[in-house]
C-alpha cells in the first residue's frame, strides 16, 4: 500500500495522462454534408463527408473561393456523437472535433492516393438543410 496521500496519486495520474496525450492531434472542422451519413461495418461506425468553402483575396484583388472536402468516422462507442452523426443528411451544416489519421493506398489505375479521415468524438448539427441556406458547393 502506498504512503502517498490521495491528491498526490491523482496529480501523478494527471501528469502521466498529459504525457501520453502530449502529441495527440486535435482537428476541428465545419461544413455542409456532401451526402447523407452512412452506417457502416455492421453498425459500428457512421461515415460522412463535408464540403467547406475557403475564401481568399486573389492577386487581382477579387475574392476567390476554394472548396475543401473532409471525411469523418464516428464510433458507436461514442453514443452522443454517434446518435447525432447517424441522422445527418446531405446539406446539413455540421461541426465536428476529433483526431486525423492518414493512409495511403494504390488505386486500380495504378496511382498512389493519400486520404485523411477525422475520427470524430464530438459532432454537432449546427443547422439543418433549409431552402434559404446559402448555396454550398456540395458535390
Amino acid at each position: 500500500m502506498s504512503n502517498k496521500p490521495n491528491n498526490e496519486k491523482i496529480s501523478e495520474t494527471n501528469q502521466t495522462e498529459q504525457k501520453l496525450f502530449a502529441d495527440t492531434n486535435i482537428s476541428m472542422k465545419s461544413g455542409r454534408l456532401t451526402r447523407d451519413a452512412q452506417i457502416i461495418a455492421d453498425g459500428k461506425f457512421v461515415k460522412f463527408s463535408i464540403a467547406a468553402n475557403k475564401q481568399y483575396l486573389g492577386s487581382d484583388g477579387e475574392v476567390k473561393s476554394n472548396v475543401n472536402y473532409f471525411n469523418a468516422l464516428v464510433s458507436s462507442n461514442l453514443s452522443e456523437a454517434f446518435e447525432v452523426a447517424k441522422n445527418l443528411k446531405k446539406g446539413d451544416w455540421v461541426y465536428f472535433k476529433g483526431e486525423d489519421a492518414t493512409q495511403s493506398f494504390d488505386t486500380p489505375e495504378g496511382y498512389r492516393k493519400t486520404e485523411t479521415t477525422t475520427f470524430a468524438y464530438q459532432v454537432t448539427l449546427k443547422k439543418e438543410k433549409s431552402d434559404d441556406a446559402p448555396a454550398a458547393d456540395v458535390a
